[in-house]
């Protein structure tokens, strides 16, 4: 009873959120000194017959407040209307590119999750050592290392030294997908790495210290048993939350990798509907993200009263 009503309370605010933020965003959008008509006439010769044209046509003509409530019914039904800059649909337009953002976050969070751990761990039991201090060295040295500049060091090294190896062009297979996307979700994978990695050494160190974990010993339980069975579930647990909101945020980080290696993806998308001034796309892509973290975050919390029957949902 109490995880439903945990529920739906969660749900109701992230309505509230959702539709305080795309108001927000769709108000600020249009008080920019930006005409949105000069936006959708573009190269062509602006007539007064054309503005009026094509001002009720996208609804330009009404109240701010009427134009949002308009949006909204679309966007509750699916349509997501065209966009201003070459009046495409933008539901087609963001579909096409969702195959890629979702690659990279996808298999960028798998990568960097699985490394994280096991270095995490790895550090943990060898605390004191050369190869702790090694670990923690790396996870250090990544955390502090740009994406961009990453980025741009890989390209260099790749176009170089593995000539034929592509980043460009279209994909017409699945292993043509992946070859596109490996090496860009290995880049972003090294925040996941850096973050998690560290969140792991520090919550196991913490574990293995813990007077249960000695008493456990101390009864002749089996030494990695005691480790892998009880620390570990323990040290996981936090590695899980934090893992959430970097997956929910590895959305909007994703903008840097799809620049440099110029892929299709929705962060490029974003950047470019931002410097056309194409509002309907920024707002749509804003809500996708907000309403990606959202999700993340209320599914990190029912999982971790899943792990965790101890956390008590308020």
């Amino acid at each position: 009873m109490k995880r439903l009503k945990f529920i739906i309370k969660r749900l109701i605010s992230m309505i509230v959120i959702m539709l305080a933020v795309s108001f927000l965003v769709f108000v600020l959008l249009r008080m920019s000194d930006t005409d949105p008509l000069t936006v959708v006439i573009g190269n062509n010769q602006s007539t007064p017959e054309l503005r009026q044209a094509l001002a009720e046509e996208y609804h330009l003509n009404e109240p701010v407040h009427i134009q949002y409530l308009r949006w909204l019914k679309g966007v509750l039904v699916g349509d997501f209307g065209k966009d201003y800059v070459d009046g495409q649909d933008i539901k087609g337009l963001i579909m096409s590119r969702l195959p890629i953002t979702f690659g990279l976050v996808i298999m960028s969070s798998l990568i960097g999750i699985a490394v994280a751990v096991l270095l995490g761990v790895t550090a943990a039991l060898r605390k004191g050592k050369p190869s702790d201090a090694a670990l923690s060295g790396i996870m250090l040295v990544l955390s502090g290392a740009p994406s961009f500049l990453v980025s741009i060091l890989v390209l260099l090294f790749m176009t170089k030294y593995v000539p034929g190896y592509s980043f460009i062009g279209t994909y017409t297979n699945f292993g043509e997908f992946l070859q596109r996307i490996t090496i860009p979700s290995i880049i972003m994978s090294l925040l996941f790495v850096a973050m998690l990695g560290r969140i792991t050494r520090s919550n196991m160190i913490n574990q293995l210290q813990s007077p249960y974990i000695t008493t456990a010993i101390a009864k002749g339980l089996k030494k990695s048993s005691v480790t892998y069975k009880h620390a570990f579930h323990n040290a996981v647990i936090p590695v899980i939350t934090v893992a959430g909101y970097m997956i929910a945020g590895a959305i909007g980080s994703s903008v840097i990798v799809e620049q440099v290696f110029s892929l299709p993806g929705i962060g490029g998308l974003l950047i470019t509907a931002i410097q056309q001034n194409n509002f309907p796309v920024v707002q749509i892509l804003v809500l996708f993200m907000l309403g990606v973290y959202l999700v993340m975050s209320f599914i990190v919390d029912i999982l971790y009263t899943v792990l965790d029957p101890r956390v008590d949902l308020k």
